[in-house]
Parts: C-alpha cells; sequence; structure tokens
C-alpha cells in the first residue's frame, strides 16, 4: 500500500508533467501550426514509413492518461483513414486503459477494499463483488455509454474486484462504438477540405 505522501507526490509530478505537454503542445503550434497543412501532415507521417502507426499508438497510449481521446481519434480519421484509424485507437486505448487500470488496481485496491467494509456503503460493496464474478455487460454498457470519462471508468475498475480477462474484452468492446463515431468524424473532414 503506497503512502497519502507518495501518491500526492505522484499526483503532482503528473499534474506539471500534464501541464509541460499542453504548454509544449501549444507552443510548437503557435511556431509550426500555421505552415504546416493535411496532405503536408500526410506526407510527413508517409516519411516514417512503418513506424508512423508505432508512434501513433504510443503517443495516443500516453496522451489518452492525460487527456479525453476524442481528439486522437479524430486526428487518426484524419491522418490514417477510417480503417487503420479506428484499428490504432482501439489498440491504443486498450493500452492506455490497461496502463491506468494496473496503476489504480496497485495503489488503491487495498485501501478501497478497507472502506467498503463500512456498513453503511453494502451496496457498493455488493456491487463491486458482483464485478468479481462477471462484469463484461457492465463494462461494455459504461464503456458505450457516455456516461463518465474513460479514465475515470479506468481508475474505478482498477480498485474493483473485476478480473483483468473481463476487463480486457468488455474494453475491446466497449470501446468500438466511440472509436467508430470520433474516427469517422476525422475522415469525414478530411473530404471536406
Amino acid at each position: 500500500m503506497i503512502s497519502m505522501k507518495k501518491w500526492q507526490g505522484f499526483r503532482k509530478f503528473v499534474f506539471v508533467l500534464f501541464l509541460v505537454l499542453i504548454i509544449a503542445s501549444v507552443f510548437i503550434f503557435q511556431i509550426a501550426g500555421e505552415n504546416f497543412g493535411l496532405e503536408q501532415m500526410r506526407q510527413y507521417l508517409k516519411d516514417f514509413g512503418i513506424w508512423a502507426p508505432i508512434i501513433f499508438i504510443v503517443l495516443y497510449t500516453i496522451g489518452t492518461i492525460f487527456i479525453p481521446s476524442t481528439p486522437f481519434m479524430a486526428v487518426a480519421g484524419i491522418l490514417f483513414g477510417f480503417k487503420y484509424g479506428l484499428f490504432y485507437t482501439i489498440i491504443g486505448g486498450l493500452l492506455s486503459s490497461i496502463i491506468v487500470f494496473t496503476i489504480s488496481r496497485h495503489l488503491g485496491r487495498d485501501w478501497v477494499e478497507s472502506i467498503l467494509k463500512n456498513e453503511y456503503l453494502k451496496n457498493i460493496d455488493k456491487y463491486n463483488r458482483r464485478l468479481e464474478n462477471g462484469a463484461i455487460w457492465d463494462l461494455i454498457l459504461l464503456r458505450a455509454a457516455p456516461v463518465m470519462p474513460f479514465n475515470v471508468l479506468n481508475i474505478l475498475m482498477g480498485v474493483s474486484r473485476i478480473n483483468l480477462g473481463d476487463y480486457l474484452f468488455g474494453t475491446v468492446i466497449g470501446l468500438i462504438p466511440s472509436n467508430v463515431v470520433a474516427v469517422y468524424f476525422g475522415t469525414f473532414i478530411t473530404k471536406l477540405f
């Protein structure tokens, strides 16, 4: 179990890293954004060859830990088209969710279990036990419905009793609807310009 002081230090580090990434992105866009059109981006991407999808998946995986995934999905549609963009975003989304799930499971599960022993939280504990015995459909519905942010759900599932197999299957199936819409939107934008 990690101490509260270490947890707060980790949260501060993540927040500072997030701010640095945002500031760097704005700065880079201000310098090169206006001179960099869609066709130039695609050509630049083609220059990476086989590494382009891998680089995108890595950036998607890391980026969506800190910021919402919808812009990344639209960019995938713009850069790779619908079929490959959808494939790459599902891989990146799965990897990102595994990272957040694993971190939250190791850092917070014991703490949550101790809280749920309180008699006033019996209903939540009952649902947590239900997750342990097959929660694929629950997770698919939570992923498909825009009820809560992606990483909030990853954290909640990480501290719950859901097993890894159910989590992975439910995540992959649950990612498909939102990814289809956002990647198609990115693909549609390219047809307008």
